[in-house]
């Protein structure tokens, strides 16, 4: 089963007994950070791991996703005022959140949609939920295989309403989460998913 933590960076401080409790790896990627908001994001990131993922250490692989060796498998994204973590017993799992925010969604999804997903955005009457869907759907594809950008998005056609991608003959379902404007995304093997847990 997967499971997602969603945290709300204004409910943490940066005070010292919380910045105290990151592992060494956490606390040396939250002190490169100047961003006052990114550094929220980055402690709130680092506390859900200790929380979810105890004291197992925390190793990259090729690509640089982080993994413990022999699950829990997890994947961490955050956006403006929250950070989602993803935890998942048996199969590997990504995760993205994005704001529903206003941005140039034809210009943008050129970058990285195939020309079925532009068509598709280009009729669709909400623009920007279909936009996020795509743009969540793949990052979150991409973060569960462990390639990240290393693989090509653009290859992956997600028209079509499609609850799943076949990767490797392995079917990776998505599931969808919306929380106070934000849309979050999830893909796993798994096909069994907990209701959200709101921290």
């Amino acid at each position: 089963m997967v499971k997602i933590y969603i945290q709300n960076i204004n409910d943490i401080s940066l005070s010292e007994l919380n910045i105290s409790k990151l592992s060494p790896y956490r606390y040396e990627k939250f002190d490169r950070i100047i961003d006052g908001k990114s550094k929220l994001q980055s402690l709130a990131a680092g506390l859900m791991l200790n929380d979810y993922i105890s004291d197992k250490e925390i190793k990259l692989n090729e690509y640089g996703k982080p993994f413990v060796e022999n699950g829990p498998f997890f994947s961490l994204a955050h956006s403006g005022d929250y950070v989602a973590l993803a935890v998942s017993d048996k199969h590997e799992v990504g995760c993205d959140i994005e704001e529903l925010r206003d941005c140039g969604f034809i210009r943008m999804g050129k970058l990285v949609f195939t020309e079925n997903e532009i068509s598709e955005l280009k009729a669709s009457e909400d623009k920007r939920d279909k936009f996020f869907e795509f743009w969540t759907k793949k990052e979150a594809f991409i973060k569960c295989i462990g390639e990240g950008f290393h693989y090509s998005v653009k290859s992956l056609d997600l028209s079509g309403e499609r609850s799943y991608v076949l990767h490797n003959n392995k079917k990776h379902f998505f599931k969808e989460y919306m929380h106070q404007g934000y849309k979050i995304m999830l893909c796993s093997q798994d096909t069994e998913y907990e209701k959200a847990n709101l921290l």
